[in-house]
């Protein structure tokens, strides 16, 4: 059913998809640094989970969330987008070892013993509505004063988050979900919650492909110029102590 292997941005005002990325890591450091700034001014430390940084990537991701939340307007019946995973906007789990020992995406990223939640009306969670009947009747039937009430976590809604960057990956309850952003309502406690921040010692994007760190063989190209900056965001905020 599904023709596309995965999502590829499109040129903005003519600029190239790497130039696009490192605009977009410029603005990053800059924010960065005015946050220190105004910091050392105050003499008020900002709480990692509060920090700006945790801002951008909500900006960044928000393109993401849009295309997918919104594709089904324009379809008949079900979406021509790929499952939004992963391994069509990041790395596939499967792709060569990112190790000289051998070891792979999943084995270099660790499940936590956390709680976290994620708001509905400003975190980034990536829901893949792809039915659009689905859709229609839970926009229709979800929220205050309609049949099903105010939006609520229910136990079919399964979200993976990955920290530091604080992107909730949907496994389960899409459309639903989807209602939920639509509304600015309601918040998820993950299913699972996974560190990524030691990729960070083995791979490394510039927008165009992800590298090996040891190496400096590619790895993969990259499929989304938007999820490989906020990848690269998270690993300024790993070297500054920044975690969503």
């Amino acid at each position: 059913m599904f023709k596309k292997l995965f999502i590829k941005s499109k040129s903005v005002s003519g600029k190239s998809s790497k130039e696009q990325f490192n605009n977009i890591l410029n603005f990053t450091e800059s924010v960065l640094n005015a946050t220190n700034r105004t910091s050392r001014d105050d003499g008020i430390p900002l709480k990692s989970d509060q920090h700006p940084l945790i801002d951008i990537i909500r900006l960044v991701g928000r393109k993401l969330q849009t295309q997918y939340i919104t594709d089904l307007l324009t379809q008949k019946n079900e979406t021509d987008l790929p499952s939004l995973f992963p391994e069509n906007v990041f790395l596939c789990p499967l792709e060569d070892a990112l190790t000289e020992d051998g070891r792979r995406l999943y084995d270099l990223i660790k499940e936590v013993n956390l709680t976290k939640e994620l708001f509905l009306n400003k975190d980034l969670v990536l829901p893949w509505p792809w039915k659009r009947k689905r859709l229609i009747n839970c926009i229709a039937q979800i929220g205050q004063g309609r049949a099903n009430g105010s939006w609520r976590q229910d136990h079919n809604h399964r979200v993976e988050l990955w920290l530091p960057i604080g992107v909730g990956w949907v496994r389960g309850g899409n459309h639903s979900i989807t209602a939920g952003i639509i509304q600015g309502e309601g918040s998820i406690v993950p299913e699972k919650i996974y560190d990524i921040s030691e990729l960070y010692n083995y791979v490394y994007s510039d927008g165009e492909y992800y590298y090996r760190i040891e190496d400096l063989g590619i790895i993969a190209p990259v499929k989304n110029m938007e999820f490989a900056a906020i990848f690269e965001i998270g690993r300024i905020m790993t070297e500054n102590g920044i975690s969503f």
